[in-house]
């Protein structure tokens, strides 16, 4: 995997597990009941896929500087990343589901969470 697209990677983790923590706090949530997951998942995917492809953007024109490969670069690793919304969405589906179990159990890596 090449530098960029680490860096992409971490971002969208970032990404993730911020607005995760965002819609707990907002719905006032300790966890997203197990039988909720994909309907949140659902809804926020949708309502946030285009500003997480902004953000990666706006955040490796930030941290690369004169090393920034260009919009159309950004764009097609994105692109790449985000060609199947199912498999997406139930990678997400996956990650919170182990992250909520961990947490539930007192035990929790978030270097291995989303």
């Amino acid at each position: 995997m090449s530098n960029i697209q680490k860096t992409i990677k971490d971002l969208i983790y970032f990404y993730i597990k911020e607005n995760y923590k965002k819609y707990l706090t907002d719905n006032e949530l300790q966890l997203i009941p197990e039988d909720n997951i994909r309907t949140v998942i659902e809804t926020l995917y949708t309502e946030k896929k285009d500003h997480l492809r902004q953000f990666i953007k706006d955040s490796l024109k930030i941290m690369m500087k004169e090393n920034y490969p260009g919009d159309q670069t950004v764009n097609n690793l994105t692109l790449n990343i985000f060609s199947d919304d199912d498999l997406c969405k139930n990678r997400l589906y996956l990650e919170i589901k182990i992250h909520q179990e961990k947490l539930a159990n007192g035990k929790v890596n978030y270097s291995e969470l989303l």
